[in-house]
């Protein structure tokens, strides 16, 4: 049995000299700890885009072309032929130090999932919960300041067990997970938002919910200051091969409907790989305007 456990949650580039924290290249204070930061050379490059293709499992994570750093991250790890363990999560904007929040839940929550995965006896639905669990005391130790007066680190978080063809999908906040195949295509998750209660309540249609200021109004997320509801799973096991896609609303804000996901997808090559994939669903988000960070995990899945 061989085993890729590759972390990728933070990106290279700056970092405060008081504090270590990751700092974006226009950052002239340390959101962390306020320190004063001096301009960096001209020449100083930051990247704007992560990638990890571990084959049959891949994830994009890109800037964006009108945010200042990528609050995004995502941890990714295949054990064995074909077991995967996924978290993507999304800082929240209006949060202190989203982007910290969203490194240390995706790493923290990671590591839960790939011990997870690894061991055939372990129960996903449980493992799920114990990774979101261990998300929320990484993102309670996450060090902040009230300088910009901002609220509690915080991001949302979409995480996936994948073995063999059982799969299990937990989520808290506004990322998603679809599924799709030859015969049908399908959002997995339900938006933890205002937008989405108020369909459940009758109270908005979904045509009304999608242009509602509220849409992205969240009503869980990870953080100190969530409230004590538990994280949302579903399973399945698929018939057929497919693919599982994870992402945040930097995607789905361009392609909000599975159909539609569906569609960019079966514009591809037939047989495009997971990498592939990742890249072209974030590509078209920034055509369509890359007004947010965009995170896409995309795994293969062959029954």
């Amino acid at each position: 049995m061989s085993t890729e456990d590759l972390d990728v949650s933070s990106q290279t580039g700056p970092a405060c000299p008081s504090c270590g924290a990751p700092l974006h290249a226009e950052d002239r204070f340390c959101e962390r700890c306020g320190a004063r930061i001096e301009a960096p050379p001209k020449s100083e490059a930051v990247a704007t885009r992560v990638e990890l293709d571990l084959a049959v499992a891949a994830a994009v994570s890109d800037q964006g072309l009108v945010h200042r750093r990528n609050e995004d991250s995502f941890h990714l790890e295949v054990t064995g032929d074909r077991n995967v363990a996924v978290v993507v999560c999304d800082g929240i904007s209006s949060a202190s130090a989203g982007n910290i929040a969203a490194r240390d839940a995706a790493k923290a929550a990671g590591v839960v999932l790939g011990q997870a995965v690894s061991d055939p006896d372990a129960d996903a639905s449980q493992a799920i919960f114990d990774a979101i669990k261990a998300a929320v005391d990484a993102v309670v130790q996450v060090e902040w300041t009230t300088r910009v007066k901002r609220v509690d680190p915080s991001c949302t978080l979409v995480s996936a067990v994948c073995r063999g063809s059982d799969i299990t999908v937990g989520w808290v906040g506004d990322s998603r997970a679809y599924w799709f195949d030859q015969e049908e295509s399908r959002q997995l998750t339900v938006d933890d938002s205002f937008a989405e209660e108020g369909i459940a309540k009758g109270l908005l249609t979904p045509e009304q919910a999608a242009k509602s200021p509220f849409l992205h109004s969240i009503t869980n997320w990870v953080g100190p200051d969530a409230p004590e509801r538990p994280p949302r799973t579903v399973s399945l096991r698929p018939q057929r091969p497919g693919r599982l896609v994870l992402c945040t609303d930097g995607l789905w804000n361009y392609a909000p409907s599975a159909a539609e996901l569906a569609r960019l997808i079966g514009a591809l090559p037939d047989g495009a790989a997971p990498a592939a994939v990742a890249r072209a669903l974030a590509d078209t988000a920034n055509e369509r305007g890359g007004h947010d960070n965009i995170t896409v995990a995309v795994i293969d899945i062959d029954p």
